[in-house]
């Protein structure tokens, strides 16, 4: 056994006056060194001839089946295709050299593959030196890939039955774990296509911002009276009786004519003046031009409770539905004002006694 000295730290503690502090000393130490091993270096150097020789031999092919092909840069590409095709093969049968059922399938297509470069090779050689060099150039790439296959041969692990059968059966449970997970992926990208398909048609179904959704049985449309002119006095017209709507239902006062905006005056006049005037449909839902201006700005309960208080007795025949289509707010709100309102109706607010109560 031979031996090689090496130096080592180590930790260590040195006292001084009573007080101790770790040191690092060195010391020399005998390791044991390993024998040549003599069968790695042999299958280095058999590798590495062999990948040599195959070099060689793939650059003499794809010059020879180049030079068949009319020797254009193209020709030397595809004379490139043979023997890299071969090396695929080769790769393909160092990772199945445990399936031995796989590993006689490569190996075929890599014989093929060789078959073709040689008899390619061979027709070069006899057009251009006659038979002999045919020979010994088709000889060329079957010597350097012959090699290829008896190292294989030499190198390739052996198996019992039994474990081959245990080998097998350990790829197919990892074959099968990897299955599933990529058919849950496969699954899982299907929900989420089919969720956003669901999302996009829920969108595209919903009605424009500033539209007032209704049933088919009636049409609600936003009026664009200002608050202005409703707290300057003005009376709106009284509504008219709305079209019948299905039970359970709630239903909204009619607009007349009269209470519609006037329509700009359109710069580009149509062919057909009465689609001008008519609201253009959106899914079903009636969309009147005031509704697709801009929002008018919010206003406060108080304004909405002066807009309630100049329709006078005409809020009791208001539904809530029709309340928040006259007001231009959600249901809701409508629901809280109307209560508030009748409530203000019935016990008024102001203390002073009228001068007729007085005198009477």
């Amino acid at each position: 056994m031979k031996y090689k000295i090496e130096k080592e730290e180590y930790a260590d503690t040195h006292t001084v006056d009573g007080v101790t502090a770790p040191v690092t000393r060195t010391r020399r130490v005998a390791i044991p060194v390993l024998p040549r091993d003599w069968d790695a270096l042999a299958v280095r150097a058999v590798v590495g001839l062999v990948l040599a020789l195959t070099v060689v031999s793939i650059t003499w092919s794809t010059v020879s089946i180049a030079h068949l092909l009319n020797g254009t840069w193209t020709a030397y590409l595809a004379g490139g295709v043979f023997d890299l095709a071969w090396c695929a093969a080769l790769g393909m049968a160092y990772l199945v050299r445990f399936r031995p059922d796989r590993r006689a399938v490569v190996d075929r297509v890599g014989w093929a593959l060789l078959a073709v470069t040689v008899t390619a090779i061979g027709l070069e050689g006899y057009r251009t030196g006659g038979l002999a060099m045919a020979c010994i150039g088709a000889s060329v790439s079957v010597a350097a890939k012959a090699l290829w296959w008896t190292l294989g041969h030499a190198t390739r692990p052996e198996l019992t039955a039994d474990d081959a059968q245990w080998v097998a059966a350990q790829i197919s449970a990892a074959s099968a774990q990897l299955a599933v997970a990529s058919v849950r992926r496969q699954v899982a990208r299907a929900q989420d296509r089919v969720t956003a398909e669901l999302l996009a048609i829920e969108a595209s179904r919903r009605p424009p911002v500033g539209t007032v959704p209704v049933d088919d049985a009636a049409l609600v449309v936003v009026p664009s009276t200002s608050t202005d002119a409703l707290m300057s006095g003005a009376t709106p017209a009284p509504p008219s009786t709305a079209v019948d709507a299905p039970d359970g239902v709630s239903e909204a006062p009619a607009r007349t004519t009269v209470d519609l905006p006037e329509q700009p005056a359109a710069k580009h006049p149509s062919k057909h003046p009465a689609k001008q005037s008519a609201a253009r449909s959106n899914r079903g839902v009636a969309v009147p031009r005031a509704a697709r201006t801009k929002q008018p700005a919010a206003r406060t309960d108080a304004e909405l409770l002066a807009v309630l208080d100049v329709l006078g007795d005409a809020v009791a025949e208001l539904s809530v539905r029709g309340a928040a289509a006259h007001l231009e707010i959600g249901e809701t709100r409508a629901k809280r004002l109307l209560t508030e309102h009748a409530g203000r109706r019935q016990a008024p607010l102001s203390l002073v006694h009228d001068d007729r109560e007085v005198s009477a």
